[in-house]
């Protein structure tokens, strides 16, 4: 049976009337009619008198769908929606909200996932404080469904938490990334930075490893730790470590090669990294424990790779172009040992340039402090040497001068020697060597393995700026180590939001050439809102609907948006 409401028009004189009945939908001697079951009456007379908002009123309590007047829709809010949720769907499809689930039913800690994720999602998407995060960003986010908002107590033990369970997480995240990604990890690119501190002293008997040493924050006045990093080839972190601060960055490198075998199980693999990590010692540790390296040498004080550099100016050297790097590198083979060395004619002129700016620079300075000797203010020989020092030290080209010191007596000269060695061999130069076959492994693939170096210096950007990883105001060791993990952790999601995204081939609108990062998606998403509504007893939830960028960029982070087309009502 279909009932329904007819309309019916009637004209008298000049005027035109409209009535309603209710009627039923028959079928009479084969032919469909209506049969009317109710004459509801004029249609002006039926909304003056409110008969029509009665009737509908006493239907919509029988009625399947919900029913809302106008006059009881109150606007309750437009929380941030879409960027939580794209987190949440890699936080999801990394196993971490059952990975953190786990751990937390061990502890007895029921919100341990939605803590750690409310954490994670903070951090990519408005980076503040663990009290900002709860007191300001919370209120301004819609949570996913059935994850529960941490309180300020809850978020502090789940750093300690990540800090104790780091282990298992990379674990876990490098099986996921494994099955997600097509990992890779023949190649395995390695590097350190360092992070300073605001809140802490050395010396804290709570914290161990804090310490002063070289700041790559240009911070040696704040205490420090020190960060090692390991990356795939196309830039995705699969572990970390925290050194004290004043560790040297050569002692870092076999502790991380043992740890990469026995947690990883890694075979052969190729291990990247720059001069700074590099010694005798390092090398013969990477050849024991059966790891394949590209390394950069180191171009001072070596006399091999001054012998090797000498080499390729002969006429008779044969470069490879590299065209995606604009460079050019020659192979040479030295004792057994293979050498790459790269020239970049752009880099040539560049570091030409700024050699001659520093040594007229330290020329300028050493001429003042002969005049200042000549005319008697400055005699004592220990206070001469150390005002020449001062001038040379920090340079950069102090090497290419020699001076002579005596009571009331400097000069200076040029050190043509090694003034020739730095403009004529180092300038647009430098030198990688590798046990890589060279019949496997052309040096031009040499040069490109190096130079994946890149994604490690990318996700220490991302780690610093995008995430704001320092300066760190924790103050125990633990909670330092978590707060890295966490970091570590968002840079991971980073990374393949950024491969997603390439994949995708989604463009970034300012820049047309170049594709979207993950913090404008990230941006961009957070445009999209969960509209709050509420309607008498009820509540109505409807997400704001995606423009068309942002639904591509939804797309190309695989987040499910099945459900977002529809109200909820509750």
């Amino acid at each position: 049976m279909l009932v329904f409401v007819k309309r019916t028009v009637r004209r008298r004189g000049d005027k035109s009337y409209e009535y309603l009945s209710l009627v039923e939908a028959v079928r009479v001697d084969g032919k469909n009619t209506h049969r009317t079951l109710l004459r509801l009456g004029e249609v002006s007379e039926l909304r003056s008198s409110g008969q029509i908002d009665r009737i509908i009123r006493a239907l919509r309590a029988y009625a399947e769908g919900t029913w809302f007047e106008a006059g009881e829709l109150s606007g309750k809010g437009a929380p941030s929606f879409g960027a939580t949720a794209a987190v949440w769907s890699y936080f999801c499809r990394f196993g971490l909200d059952e990975h953190f689930s786990s751990i937390g039913d061990g502890r007895r800690s029921r919100v341990l996932s939605d803590t750690v994720f409310a954490m994670v999602a903070n951090r990519l998407t408005f980076p503040a404080s663990k009290r900002r995060t709860i007191t300001e960003w919370l209120s301004s986010v819609a949570l996913p469904t059935g994850v529960r908002p941490p309180g300020l107590d809850q978020c502090y033990r789940a750093i300690d938490t990540v800090s104790e369970a780091r282990d298992a997480t990379e674990a876990r995240l490098y099986s996921q990334l494994c099955n997600l990604t097509n990992l890779d990890l023949r190649l395995v690119c390695y590097d350190i930075t360092s992070s300073y501190f605001e809140t802490v002293a050395v010396g804290q008997t709570r914290f161990s490893s804090l310490g002063f040493g070289y700041s790559r924050d240009h911070r040696s006045d704040r205490p420090q730790i020190v960060i090692g990093l390991l990356v795939t080839s196309d830039g995705i972190p699969i572990a970390h470590h925290v050194f004290s601060g004043n560790t040297s960055d050569v002692s870092t490198l076999p502790g991380v090669m043992e740890d990469l075998q026995a947690r990883f199980g890694v075979g052969c693999i190729a291990l990247v990294a720059d001069r700074g990590l590099i010694s005798e010692d390092n090398l013969d540790e990477v050849a024991a424990r059966g790891f394949e390296h590209v390394l950069a040498t180191r171009l001072y004080h070596d006399d091999e790779v001054a012998s090797v550099l000498e080499e390729t100016t002969s006429k008779d050297t044969s470069w490879t172009a590299v065209s995606e790097a604009r460079c050019f590198c020659a192979e040479i083979t030295r004792h057994n040992r293979r050498f790459v060395v790269v020239f970049s004619p752009v880099r040539y002129f560049r570091d030409r340039a700024r050699h001659a700016i520093l040594c007229a620079k330290v020329e300028d300075g050493l001429i003042a402090l002969e005049a200042r000797v000549r005319a008697g203010r400055l005699s004592d020989p220990a206070k001469i040497g150390a005002a020449a020092n001062r001038i040379c030290r920090d340079s950069g080209v102090g090497r290419c001068f020699r001076t002579t010191v005596r009571k009331g007596v400097f000069s200076w000269d040029f050190d043509e020697k090694a003034r020739g060695y730095d403009e004529e061999l180092l300038c647009g130069r430098y030198v990688i060597t590798t046990s890589l076959d060279k019949d496997e492994v052309p040096a031009a693939q040499v040069v490109r393995y190096y130079r994946s170096l890149q994604n490690v210096e990318h996700r220490f950007r991302v780690l610093k700026d995008f995430l704001e990883l320092r300066p760190i105001f924790h103050w125990t060791e633990d909670r330092v180590r978590g707060h890295v993990a966490l970091c570590v952790l968002e840079a991971t999601i980073e990374a393949v939001m950024a491969k997603d995204l390439a994949a995708a081939k989604v463009m970034d609108p300012d820049l047309p050439f170049q594709s979207m990062t993950p913090r404008r998606a990230l941006s961009l998403l957070k445009e999209i809102r969960l509209e709050l509504v509420s309607a008498g007893d009820h509540n109505i939830e409807l997400v704001s609907r995606p423009s068309a960028l942002q639904a591509k960029v939804l797309k190309a982070l695989k987040v499910d948006t099945s459900t977002w087309d529809k109200a909820t009502i509750a």
